[in-house]
């Protein structure tokens, strides 16, 4: 099925797209007030200091559900029924290649010298026998190529359709393709002792022009889509037909690759418009029913989730499950084309906190993928991507248990999926989310979570080691990932300046491989702030948090929920230097996102209306406190129950408050007392004695 074939462009990001307001559970440390007396307002200062090392649930609970997003993204392959049969396309393929080599052969002359190699034949056969498919290399692990391999591709593919292009506009698009070689020449024609200094602006430069070549590709492709489908006649003329189809299929593959470039480019307006033009396109051209529409429903999906949009997620995973379930003799026990729609249902639970019932789900797409890896095994047939399957759900079900405080349980996940990597040693080609250096990052989180430090470091720095060896280059987002953890660990010690250097390594490598306007870049960014703020350098840390705050804004918009841990730190450095207006106005903002994510009954809501209270406490505005702290005493009780130490602790600092101002009250009673007797005394003295008689 589809589900075998790879969309490039999950391949080569590494990022945090994922919503992450139900990543952490309520934490009484992160915004409360507790206890009582002078530590009421404790939770202002120590939510910075705990939080700056940054092993994170966050961090790794992202990066699991992302990985585990492009581990079942959508990707074109074999089509049935439109494109023949597996050798037929085999054939198809290899003539491709052929045609492509010769023709790159004609393009030496034109083009720059940039890495023009093929990918690999299997890659290359997305324009064999005239269609433009993406390529079904199934491994998403593999290193990203380097960005003039975008543009080869790009270049390649426009190439490959005018070569095959019987419209009525041949002549304006060959000139078009000049002009792109032109430009491509002009691009990697710069000085590349600048490269370095360049590399953000000529990243997104490539991007761009690479999605402009695509605009041509897509435009070429649609000028040879009949104006009307040819309906089959009673003689049932099944190659015009086929030849309909497989054209609309051609446009579709081509938007699907827009969208993809539009991710890159952080722009998920356009992105999830991409994928809706390919839904449509696929429905009219094959019928709603097809797996290629169940898989664009994937990939709109994962925008809306990415986006916190779940309802309309859920209800695209769905309707992708239910066609998978309509095409499978077995239903319910069949393919991975059901299982990776039950993850990504499972991922959609799993952003809402709903962690038991995303466990359901990552199960039950567990009991599939070992059964279709056994079934693989016993056959003889090629099992290393069944076993990628297995060890990814593994994985994704061990961060959960992770997140539920269940180390143990999560702990037994990430070995047995270590084990099993281990056992297919030889025969596994498996690197980046779901090889070795990943699970023992996985390990490593753990380690550290139960306090075991030293252990966490060894792992972590085995996790670098293996997964330097498995990328083979040091410039890789996850590489990056690795530093920021081993930074993380150095944080925590308080080795700041081991720290600082890991924490900079980690954004020079993001910004040189994702882009400086990545949201990884901002989590370091946070991290270099909290090092900062430990170490009273307020200035500098706020610098630093408002530059992720705006790379937030950017990727996500203003009320997105990473938005708020970033706005919770400014608003905190506002509280410590006194300016609590402006600390107000900030809390104001997080409470805007929370209640916009969670609705007006969820503790992350109750949380910042302790921050407010928090602030209000700081000012001296005691009644104002006592409010905001009632309002999340209401939530708490509502959602945590009265024995959660959240309730228990905001009951702690109403009672100080109200004690507190019981206390003031008297002073001020007693001191308005005094002022009305001293008036008293000294109207006395002024007033004329009364005339003698």
């Amino acid at each position: 099925g589809e589900h075998s074939d790879a969309m490039k462009y999950y391949t080569e990001v590494m990022n945090i797209r994922a919503t992450r307001s139900n990543l952490s559970s309520p934490d009484a440390r992160s915004t409360g007030v507790s206890g009582s007396g002078s530590s009421a307002l404790s939770g202002l200062s120590t939510w910075t200091d705990e939080d700056s090392s940054l092993i994170t649930d966050l961090d790794e609970d992202v990066k699991a559900l992302d990985d585990m997003f492009r581990r079942i993204a959508f990707r074109n392959g074999d089509m049935p029924g439109v494109g023949g049969n597996e050798n037929e396309q085999g054939l198809r393929c290899a003539e491709g290649n052929s045609r492509r080599r010769r023709r790159r052969q004609r393009q030496k002359s034109e083009l720059p010298s940039i890495d023009a190699s093929d990918h690999a034949d299997q890659e290359e056969c997305n324009a064999s026998g005239g269609s433009e498919m993406l390529s079904p290399a199934h491994s998403e692990t593999k290193v990203p190529a380097p960005i003039p391999n975008t543009l080869n591709d790009a270049i390649d593919m426009y190439r490959s359709v005018l070569d095959t292009y019987t419209g009525q506009n041949l002549e304006i698009h060959e000139k078009h393709y000049l002009s792109f070689l032109d430009k491509i020449k002009t691009l990697f024609q710069r000085d590349e002792a600048n490269d370095r200094l360049e590399r953000k602006p000529r990243r997104e430069e490539e991007l761009q022009l690479a999605l402009d070549i695509y605009k041509n590709v897509l435009s070429a492709q649609r000028d040879m889509i009949p104006s009307s489908s040819p309906i089959p006649s009673i003689k049932r003329d099944i190659s015009a037909v086929d030849r309909s189809q497989q054209a609309s299929v051609n446009v579709a593959s081509t938007l699907i690759t827009m969208g993809g470039l539009y991710y890159k480019l952080n722009n998920v307006e356009d992105e999830l418009r991409m994928y809706r033009e390919a839904k449509a396109v696929y429905v009219e051209a094959l019928g709603d029913k097809h797996p290629y529409v169940a898989g664009t429903r994937k990939n709109i999906g994962m925008v809306l989730a990415e986006r916190g949009e779940y309802d309309a997620a859920m209800s695209e995973f769905k309707k992708a499950r239910n066609i998978y379930m309509s095409l499978n003799d077995k239903g319910s026990l069949g393919s991975r084309d059901i299982a990776s729609a039950l993850s990504c249902i499972g991922n959609v639970q799993n952003r809402r906190g709903n962690l038991d019932d995303a466990l359901k789900y990552y199960r039950d797409a567990l009991g599939i993928y070992r059964r279709v890896m056994i079934q693989s095994e016993q056959s003889g047939q090629e099992a290393q991507a069944a076993t990628q399957d297995v060890t990814s759900t593994l994985k994704i079900i061990g961060m959960v248990h992770a997140k539920q405080g269940e180390l143990d349980q999560a702990m037994e996940c990430f070995q047995e999926a270590m084990d099993l990597l281990r056992s297919r040693g030889s025969m596994m080609d498996v690197k980046g989310p779901i090889g070795s250096g990943s699970i023992l990052a996985r390990i490593a989180g753990i380690l550290y979570k139960k306090g075991q430090y030293d252990e966490a470091m060894c792992h972590y720095e085995e996790a670098y080691d293996v997964t330097r060896q498995e990328l083979g280059t040091a410039d890789h987002p996850d590489i990056a990932g690795l530093l920021h953890y081993i930074g993380g660990i150095h944080h925590k010690r308080g080795n700041f300046t081991e720290a600082m250097s890991c924490y900079k390594d980690a954004v020079r490598i993001y910004k040189d491989t994702l882009g400086s306007e990545n949201p990884a870049v901002a989590t370091t960014l946070v991290c270099i702030g909290n090092i900062h703020f430990r170490k009273k350098s307020l200035e500098k840390a706020m610098c630093f948090y408002e530059e992720a705050l705006r790379i937030h804004r950017i990727a996500y918009g203003p009320y997105h929920p990473d938005v708020a841990p970033t706005l919770k730190s400014i608003g905190m450095i506002h509280t410590k230097l006194g300016e609590y207006d402006e600390a107000l106005d900030v809390f104001r903002d997080v409470l805007q996102i929370k209640c916009a994510v969670h609705g007006t009954n969820h503790p992350e809501v109750a949380n910042a209306y302790k921050s407010l209270g928090n602030v209000q406490f700081k000012k001296g505005e005691l009644g104002d406190a006592e409010r905001q702290y009632r309002y999340a005493l209401s939530i708490y009780k509502n959602s945590l129950g009265e024995g959660h130490a959240n309730t228990v602790n905001i009951k702690k600092s109403i009672h100080f408050i109200r004690e507190s101002m019981r206390q003031k009250g008297e002073v001020l009673r007693s001191k308005g007392r005094h002022k009305i007797s001293l008036s008293r005394s000294r109207s006395a003295q002024v007033l004329p004695m009364p005339p003698q008689s």
